[in-house]
């Protein structure tokens, strides 16, 4: 395991030599786009993290937040490229699959180990996507927002650890469009456009494409020596995919007081993801699969947005509806020395919503918001096992169908207002009340030949109600110095497991609840060009739901994942973050975030008690430092270099319960390069990825029914380099 120290020391130094100014999870939002710099000002930030716009330093809670054009140039497609880059944001996985379809967010801690339903919510457009799509692709966006703590009272529907808001850009008078494409190493090429601009008078539309393909960084020798290549070791791909993204935008804005807004977006991912991964401990690229199957992933769905001013009332209205679905077989064992065994998890999520809110003045001192949210969501998972080859079982398992269908509604109602009775003092209050029913069904036809038998239905229900208050008080000290103390509870209703093995393993759990009390500091100097904030928080959680082992028919020999309730948890930690400019052209950001999160009372589903463990998929460090500079080489020219350093602290993968091993995966640190020729309305950029070429492993898949452990790792890339060329118009 890589030490800490090291770059604790240094971290600690940069700090210092700051005057120990203390920042939090901000300032990223502030990077200023790759290109000639004219002063040393970074643009203040407008934010809708509070359903309204507001200047990102006067927000009384943690945000970071990255523009369109940083997404853009460090080629940051989706989640995966914000760890390490937001403190405190991490993935956590479980038993059921090594694939995406059973990853969530996690922020603060809150969320490890989720099951079913992830603990912090994306939002986009203003309207909340399935899980299942949380690692919707970043393409043609304004910016994206990254709140940490309950969103519970504006947001809605689990967002307990925070919230993933991804605003999208709106089409306007001004045409623009741009191209841009990618080669690297890996044999991948993406190329992505956009356009959008004025149609007639009063509406304007705009479209936008990505598509790629790539032969991937894992390669697997199995197959091509089954097949024959005339004596010699040939490898073939083990995770090439290619996909196709699109979007197509409409405003229409007929008066002032009326502003209609339609996006539709569509995705579709085929390809090998290199399940169940690589061998542990081997430390290389190569997967030992003796077949190959193509996953595919599919994403599509829309929102419809309609703003209308009364004058001093404003109304808003977001109709929305997305449908994913998600198809992931692998082989099993992992390895040609046993044949045929072949996992399959299809998966497919649907939902319909509505929300209305209604927000005004009352007086020069007090602003208000109502609202009201309706959803209905349909959630499908069919999970197959045809495993003739394995030490447990002689017979082996066959599982043809294990079904579970979930039927979810929902209602709110929600409130906030915000009063200022001094100049430079905010005192704010929220309010919302929700009530959720889930109905389960669960068809099942599972055989165990020669020990046992099962083909059952069943159903059950369960409906919950929930208030999530919040509070927070913001003052001004100056006007380039602001601090708060906010408070926030968050709730995830409880539901059924996603893969039961009986009608009496179909077990409901009971809604989660944390408790948020954050204090922070946000700072502007110099003319902006020096931005830091601070946070730290505590949160107190009840019956946190965590995938776990139970047992059928009480059987230690016929584990089947499920999920479970601790009875108390506690995260504790801070995010710090700083942008400067100290001179003319050059930028440096800086952040870092430490989460202590574990259990305060816990006996998981075998009996032991777990108390006093810290969670898995929660790494206690994050930090980042990079700069960017620019230089000048002509009235149209720059020559720009970026350098990147993030460190992601040790994590353990794996709920620890029977089967579910855990594991301890280490700590990694990637440094990035970038050379950049920038143009008035071109650049042309040549990077590294990985620079040191590192072995980095991200978690930990554990094939269960053999003899003993048969863990894979996921893995990110090796060392890669590439082109990239962007042209704007």
């Amino acid at each position: 395991m890589r030490n800490f120290q090291k770059p604790f020391k240094a971290t600690t130094a940069f700090y210092c030599g700051l005057s120990a100014l203390i920042y939090s999870a901000t300032a990223q939002a502030q990077t200023v786009p790759e290109k000639k710099q004219e002063s040393l000002v970074i643009d203040e930030i407008v934010v809708t993290a509070r359903k309204r716009e507001e200047r990102l330093s006067e927000v009384p809670l943690s945000v970071q937040v990255f523009s369109g054009d940083a997404i853009e140039v460090r080629r940051i497609e989706n989640v995966d490229g914000l760890i390490g880059r937001v403190p405190n944001l991490s993935l956590s996985s479980n038993a059921l699959s090594p694939g995406k379809d059973f990853l969530n967010m996690v922020i603060r801690g809150v969320g490890a180990q989720s099951a079913g339903t992830p603990a912090v919510g994306t939002f986009v457009d203003g309207a909340y996507v399935p899980g299942l799509s949380f690692d919707i692709g970043f393409m043609d966006v304004e910016r994206i927002e990254i709140l940490r703590g309950p969103q519970g009272t504006l947001f809605g529907r689990n967002t307990q650890g925070g919230a993933l808001n991804i605003v999208l850009k709106r089409p306007d008078e001004t045409t623009r469009g741009k191209v841009a494409f990618t080669i690297d190493e890996f044999e991948t090429a993406r190329g992505q456009g956009a356009i959008s601009g004025q149609i007639s008078d009063n509406l304007f539309g705009g479209i936008a494409i990505d598509i790629s393909r790539s032969d991937g960084y894992l390669k697997n020798p199995v197959i091509a020596d089954a097949a024959g290549a005339n004596g010699k070791v040939v490898s073939v791909s083990a995770n090439d995919d290619s996909s196709l993204s699109g979007r197509m935008a409409l405003r229409y804005i007929p008066s002032e007081d009326l502003e209609i807004n339609l996006a539709i977006d569509g995705s579709l991912r085929k390809g090998l993801d290199g399940f169940p991964g690589v061998p542990r401990g081997t430390k290389s690229f190569i997967v030992r699969t003796d077949f190959q199957i193509d996953a595919r992933y599919e994403n599509y769905g829309g929102a419809l947005n309609i703003d209308y001013s009364f004058g001093e009332i404003d109304l808003t209205s977001i109709t929305a509806y997305r449908k994913v679905t998600t198809s992931l077989p692998f082989d099993f064992d992992g390895s040609p020395e046993r044949l045929n065994n072949i996992h399959d998890l299809r998966s497919e999520q649907k939902i319909l919503s509505q929300e209305l809110r209604l927000a005004g003045d009352a007086g020069e001192t007090m602003n208000w918001l109502i609202g009201a949210y309706g959803f209905s969501e349909d959630s499908l998972t069919d999970r197959s096992y045809q495993l003739p080859d394995i030490d447990v079982f002689p017979n082996g398992i066959f599982i043809n169908a294990q079904i579970q269908e979930l039927e979810r509604k929902g209602i709110a109602v929600f409130g906030d207002i915000s009063w200022n009775p001094v100049d430079n003092l905010e005192i704010s209050a929220g309010l919302r009340f929700s009530h959720e029913s889930v109905d389960s069904e669960v068809t099942l036809d599972f055989e165990l030949p020669g020990i046992i038998a099962i083909v059952d239905a069943g159903t059950d229900s369960l409906s919950e109600s929930s208030l999530s208050p919040s509070a927070s008080i913001r003052y001004n000290w100056t006007p380039n110095l602001t601090t708060y103390l906010r408070y926030a509870r968050g709730f995830k209703a409880g539901g059924f497991p996603l893969a039961p093995a009986s009608a009496s393993t179909n077990i409901s759990f009971e809604t989660e609840v944390s408790d948020n009390y954050e204090f922070g500091i946000k700072g502007a100097y110099f003319d902006n060009a020096l931005i830091f904030d601070f946070s730290a928080f505590q949160i107190d959680i009840t019956d946190q739901q965590l995938s776990t082992i139970v047992f059928l028919n009480g059987d230690p020999n016929l584990p089947v994942a499920s999920v479970g309730n601790a009875g108390k948890s506690r995260s504790k930690g801070f995010e710090a973050n700083i942008t400067a400019q100290p001179f003319k052209g050059f930028e440096l950001v800086a952040n870092i975030g430490t989460t202590d999160a574990t259990y305060s009372e816990y006996v998981d589903t075998v009996g032991t008690d777990r108390s006093g463990e810290s969670f898995p998929f929660v790494p206690k460090w994050t930090v980042q430092i990079s700069g960017n500079y620019v230089v000048p080489l002509g009235e149209h020219s720059d020559l720009g270099f970026y350098a990147s350093y993030r460190y992601v602290d040790s994590i353990f993968s794996g709920s620890g319960v029977d089967v579910d091993l855990q594991f301890m995966v280490e700590s990694y640190d990637i440094i990035d390069l970038r050379v950049s020729l920038i143009r008035d309305n071109w650049r042309l950029d040549a990077f590294i990825d990985n620079v040191t070429n590192d072995f980095i492993e991200t978690r930990v898949f554990n094939a269960f029914f053999f003899a003993g452990p048969r863990p894979f790792s996921i893995v990110l890339p090796p060392r890669r380099a590439g082109v990239r060329f962007m042209y704007s118009f």
